[in-house]
């Protein structure tokens, strides 16, 4: 799977912080690119991360593209103040930070409150989407008293 969907996952500047949501093999990918240009503190001259989320294909994406909007902005904020993905010392918070996410995610409450550091804070809930609008009722259909 990876390896048909990993040129949307993992992309250049065209698409960088933008949505993307892939649906194949049963299962809806989001991801958000995000890149981070600076040539002092990277090899590379920038640092090109992103961060998804892979749902069943019968879960509606859509209420997840803020959540992932708010938490790769929050990553992205403190790479540029702390280094917070790229130093070998806070990786190992990232994927913490994933698991409770994941978990508070699918608890009952659909809701997330991380604390990720002393400065940062990461508060995200799931809505629902409202349901479609009901179809009118025609003329025909209502009993006249």
């Amino acid at each position: 799977i990876f390896a048909a969907t990993s040129e949307y996952i993992i992309t250049g500047n065209e698409l960088a912080n933008q949505t993307i949501t892939v649906s194949t093999h049963g299962m809806h990918i989001l991801s958000r690119p995000m890149i981070i240009c600076d040539t002092t503190r990277y090899e590379r001259n920038s640092l090109l991360f992103a961060v998804g989320f892979v749902l069943r294909r019968n879960v509606d994406p859509r209420p997840y593209w803020p959540v992932l909007s708010n938490l790769s902005s929050t990553f992205r904020s403190m790479e540029v103040e702390s280094e917070f993905l790229s130093h070998h010392r806070t990786r190992p918070q990232v994927q913490v930070v994933l698991e409770d996410m994941l978990v508070s995610l699918n608890s009952r409450q659909r809701d997330c409150h991380l604390v990720l550091d002393d400065a940062n804070m990461l508060n995200v809930q799931l809505f629902r989407p409202p349901p479609p609008p009901t179809p009118p009722v025609p003329d025909y259909a209502v009993p006249i008293l």
